[in-house]
């Protein structure tokens, strides 16, 4: 460094020039937008603290929305007594799909009969469970979807079982038409 030092002292005179003319003025005018007394400047701190607040905001939503703890009181009220319309025009056409079954005649011994009222009430316990679910957390929408899944499912297994009842029957009279002509 004493060599650097030397140089400058030595040669002073060379690096003591006037700046060229105008040079102060475009030097300010650079300087203008940076200036600390502007409005934009003093407001920077406050512009980024309330960013990061509303970012904090915004996520907090979020997560409590996609967590379901925003589903209020005035949503889950509706998605329940939604929930009981379905269940009504759901267990209406059970019903009727049971009693028609009822009254179908099994092929061979009661057996069948009693396996398939066995299964029934399996299929049963597993809706009594989501029940018990739904009264520890009352308007839980995947519960109440859940429930009306098992009632779609438990119909379409009863039409089908009905189904190829129904086509048995239909099949062992026509065999029997032609067997007695």
């Amino acid at each position: 460094m004493d060599k650097l030092e030397r140089f400058i002292r030595d040669n002073r005179d060379l690096f003591d020039e006037e700046p060229p003319r105008g040079h102060e003025e475009r030097f300010r005018n650079k300087r203008a937008p940076l200036r600390r007394d502007s409005f934009l400047h003093r407001m920077l701190p406050f512009l980024r603290i309330a960013g990061v607040v509303l970012l904090f905001f915004i996520s907090t939503l979020w997560i409590l929305e996609h967590s379901g703890v925003l589903a209020g009181p005035a949503t889950g009220k509706k998605s329940v007594y939604e929930y009981q319309e379905t269940e009504h025009y759901y267990l209406t056409r059970i019903n009727a799909r049971l009693s028609s079954l009822e009254n179908m005649h099994f092929l061979g011994d009661s057996t069948q009969k009693k396996i398939l009222y066995h299964e029934l009430n399996d299929m049963d316990s597993l809706y009594r469970e989501l029940q018990k679910e739904l009264k520890m957390n009352p308007g839980d929408e995947r519960l109440l979807r859940a429930m009306t899944e098992y009632y779609e499912i438990k119909l379409e297994v009863l039409n089908n079982i009905i189904q190829q009842l129904s086509s048995l029957q239909t099949k062992n009279t026509k065999d029997h038409g032609t067997q007695t002509m």
